[in-house]
């Protein structure tokens, strides 16, 4: 069994993760989604949700870090997957389960 850090959006940032990861006790952790909408987002964005980035995706614990990203549209998500990948981000996660309205409601989440 693996334990999973969680995102939680405003409270499980990357100053909690590294927090969190230091005391041990977990596998891996996620980040908050990041909202793909209709391009391909610069490099500054991922590095922005995801500074763990500039340490091959994992926190100063060692601990990789899973990023995610939350959209509709299947080509500008296949995009951003490849340019999280190229920096550096060991796992990707697309978040399909979310239901708050606000996402479901521009066709992502658990709409999808």
């Amino acid at each position: 069994m693996k334990i999973m850090l969680a995102p939680m959006d405003g409270v499980i940032d990357h100053h909690m993760r590294q927090a969190l990861t230091s005391v041990g006790g977990y596998d891996g952790c996620v980040t908050e989604f990041l909202r793909i909408t209709d391009q391909r987002l610069p490099a500054r964005v991922f590095k922005r949700l995801s500074p763990e980035l500039a340490q091959q995706g994992q926190t100063t614990s060692g601990i990789p870090v899973v990023l995610q990203l939350l959209g509709g549209d299947p080509e500008v998500m296949a995009a951003n997957a490849q340019k999280a990948a190229q920096l550096g981000a060991p796992t990707i996660d697309i978040n399909f389960g979310c239901p708050s309205r606000f996402v479901t409601r521009k066709m992502g989440g658990s709409v999808l």
